[in-house]
């Protein structure tokens, strides 16, 4: 099952990510499940339930809901959801290939191992600017992760084949964001003064 996202746009104009339903009346004193969404924090979600709800809430709510593979990924229209549900029936590692120079800032593309034919590889459909339009164009294979990168340049180039941050990089900053304010605040408290201190 794919696991997803649902993204929408703050007030300020933000990028925010659904995250917990609440439970609240309606004007008939009814109980109805409404949408929390946060700037930071993202849940992933089945596909199921995010084509559910971004018809709902776009319907009940006005809110205008998007979904994406990735947190920070590019949104994929409802005509293209369909080939994105196909996963490849084995589960075959992936890395991380950031790129170098030309102004990337360590932006890269995911590249998967076939242990079948002991190769690396990409797909169109693994690099969200592609789904869209370019998704059928033919799968790339090399020896090294690193040649795959280079071939996607080559034969794709970058102003089709977008790189994009790599999520866990993403992630691993978010949490140790998190926790240098966690740590920050214990560091701001001030011990109670007792009565007998003073």
């Amino acid at each position: 099952m794919s696991l997803v996202y649902l993204v929408s746009t703050s007030k300020e104009g933000r990028r925010c990510w659904f995250v917990n339903t609440d439970a609240r009346l309606n004007k008939y004193q009814q109980p109805i499940q409404v949408p929390q969404f946060d700037d930071e924090n993202s849940k992933q979600i089945s596909l199921e339930f995010a084509l559910d709800a971004r018809e709902r809430w776009r319907k009940d709510f006005g809110i205008n809901v998007q979904i994406t593979l990735e947190k920070y990924g590019l949104p994929f229209d409802e005509k293209d959801s369909a080939p994105l549900l196909t996963e490849r029936p084995v589960d075959h590692p992936s890395q991380f290939v950031p790129l170098t120079g030309g102004g990337v800032g360590g932006r890269g593309y995911f590249i998967h191992f076939s242990p079948e034919r002991k190769k690396w590889y990409c797909r169109a459909i693994d690099i969200p600017s592609m789904v869209a339009e370019h998704r059928d164009r033919e799968t790339l294979w090399a020896d090294k992760p690193e040649d795959v990168a280079n071939k996607i340049l080559e034969l794709w180039g970058i102003k089709i084949a977008i790189p994009f941050d790599d999520p866990e990089a993403i992630a691993r900053k978010d949490q140790e964001r998190q926790q240098a304010q966690v740590a920050q605040q214990r560091n701001n408290r001030t011990p109670g003064i007792r009565p007998g201190d003073r």
